[in-house]
């Protein structure tokens, strides 16, 4: 029968069932029909994909993240005066010098009271003027003309105190390479001011670069010429973190200089959580989505748990690919690097497993999507599994492009080693401080 005919014939019994009440599901199960929506209602109902995790709820979130905070007048600027950032001054493009040109013209078009310190051997040398363009001289960073050379210590903004009694915002003008890579000592002086409400931002533009490049170990990576990444790095009121930023993006557009990318990011006591849209076999061939499974001897039906993805592993399976988006375009990819957790979900919710015989092989950003490719053995059981990606830990996708792990050797001089986990890292502080739920949790039910 076809599909009206079939309905009116499901009206009519129903019709003369006294048990109407459960009739429409009966008859969903037990006559066939073509239509999708008939059998929506067959098969068990699977625990909510969410179950067990924490963050979420707006009533539980920080007073930091939901308090105003007081806006100053004063910004307190630190510039790296360390070697590493020598080769912006000598490269004779004169983007360096627009560069700091557009952060002195930007603070003092939002009415701001510039204070600037040169940052370096751990401690903060100033207040050295209102100026920040001080810094276009090579001897800011070489160690002459009464400047002594210094090392890296960008944490060191961070400990100085604003004479004002408000949250201060303070902007790092910086490569952010530290030394060692090691970013904690870095997190862990930001951490105060984000437990009193601190939002966060970035701006990064790649500068004309003449000189050697370092690796987070001090050995020359590279020399000559390059474009190189250089960052201001903000913390404070959001409003004030926003609105310079944004300033001073339009200064350099009005510059020429017109490649800036900025991220912000805010605390927050409610954020969508990203689900899975799509999954796929790898190879494509051995496997069937969409389609009803069984776990456990019972069946499931995808139309009836939408937060699921459903997959069906045939012979020569190798692994799956689960995605936030239906529609994917290509972006940057790398190896695992630890911003998700792969987790198998009880059949009752209850309990949270050690996903065995599976493993996280890559991810790839793509916008606001993300795709993760997960390695499967052939022995592995039947049932439900999730890929979770805490609050803040989701990157975007010119971290990735900008960052240079440590094995990488392509146009090292055109990345900087430990921007993509300083950044998560923060994100993940300010996420944290206003109990947000995860970014993204993609929920599969798979039959082997």
């Amino acid at each position: 029968m076809r599909g009206g005919t079939s309905e009116a014939l499901q009206l009519d019994l129903a019709s003369e069932w006294p048990w109407r009440g459960k009739a429409n599901h009966i008859l969903r199960c037990i006559i066939p029909s073509a239509l999708t929506i008939v059998l929506s209602g067959c098969g068990a109902q699977l625990p909510d994909c969410l179950s067990g995790l924490a963050g979420g709820d707006e009533t539980n979130s920080t007073a930091a993240a939901n308090k105003p905070l007081k806006i100053g007048k004063q910004v307190l600027i630190g510039i790296d005066g360390s070697g590493s950032m020598l080769g912006y001054s000598q490269a004779d493009k004169g983007i360096w010098q627009r560069f700091l040109q557009s952060i002195n013209q930007g603070t003092l078009r939002k009415g701001l009271q510039p204070v600037t310190y040169r940052i370096g051997g751990g401690v903060a040398e100033g207040p050295i003027g209102a100026s920040v363009t001080q810094a276009a001289d090579p001897c800011f960073f070489k160690g002459c003309a009464g400047f002594k050379a210094v090392a890296s210590s960008l944490e060191t903004l961070w400990n100085l105190e604003s004479n004002e009694k408000v949250l201060p915002l303070r902007l790092l003008v910086s490569d952010l390479e530290v030394n060692q890579s090691d970013i904690s000592a870095i997190l862990s002086s930001i951490q105060s001011d984000i437990a009193k409400g601190a939002s966060a931002g970035v701006l990064g533009l790649k500068a004309p670069f003449k000189g050697d490049v370092f690796s987070a170990n001090g050995q020359i990576i590279y020399k000559g010429s390059t474009n190189r990444p250089v960052f201001i790095l903000a913390t404070g009121p959001k409003e004030q973190v926003k609105s310079v930023l944004n300033e001073i993006r339009k200064t350099l557009a009005s510059k020429g200089i017109n490649d800036a990318r900025i991220s912000i990011i805010e605390p927050s006591s409610y954020v969508e959580t990203m689900k899975a849209q799509w999954v796929s076999g790898v190879p494509a061939t051995t496997a069937t989505t969409r389609r009803k499974i069984q776990i456990g001897g019972k069946n499931y039906n995808p139309a009836q748990n939408p937060e699921y993805q459903f997959i069906r592993l045939d012979p020569g399976f190798t692994g799956i690919s689960v995605a936030t988006t239906k529609k994917w375009t290509e972006g940057a990819k790398r190896p695992d690097f630890g911003i998700a957790d792969l987790e198998r979900l009880s059949i009752t919710g209850r309990q949270i497993l050690i996903a065995g015989g599976m493993q996280i092989n890559s991810i790839q950003i793509s916008g606001l999507n993300i795709k993760v490719g997960i390695d499967i053995d052939s022995s592995v059981e039947s049932g439900l599994y999730r890929v979770v990606i805490p609050a803040g830990s989701l990157p975007e996708k010119w971290w990735l492009e900008w960052d240079r792990p440590e094995a990488d050797k392509n146009k090292i001089g055109e990345k900087t080693e430990g921007f993509l986990p300083l950044m998560t890292d923060l994100s993940e502080q300010i996420a944290e401080s206003a109990n947000s739920s995860p970014a993204a949790v993609m929920c599969i039910a798979l039959q082997n």
